[in-house]
């Protein structure tokens, strides 16, 4: 398992988590009250991302020597 591997992925989501967090409670990132699905995509691909980082860091094996 490659760590910095593992730590992208984590933060991927967690931006994902806070700009999903932050459109619905907060303010009104998007400015657009018509096609937030554009906002709402960007959101779950990038934590889609995240999640596909983070796990494919856990399937990666060490080379053995």
């Amino acid at each position: 398992m490659d760590k910095r591997i593992l730590a992208l992925g984590i933060v991927l989501i967690i931006i994902a988590l806070i700009l999903g967090a932050v459109q619905k409670f907060v303010m009104n990132i998007y400015g657009s009250t018509d096609n937030k699905w554009y906002f709402w995509g960007l959101v779950g691909i990038i934590g889609l991302i995240g999640i596909i980082v983070a796990a494919w860091s856990y399937m990666k094996k060490p080379k053995k020597q």
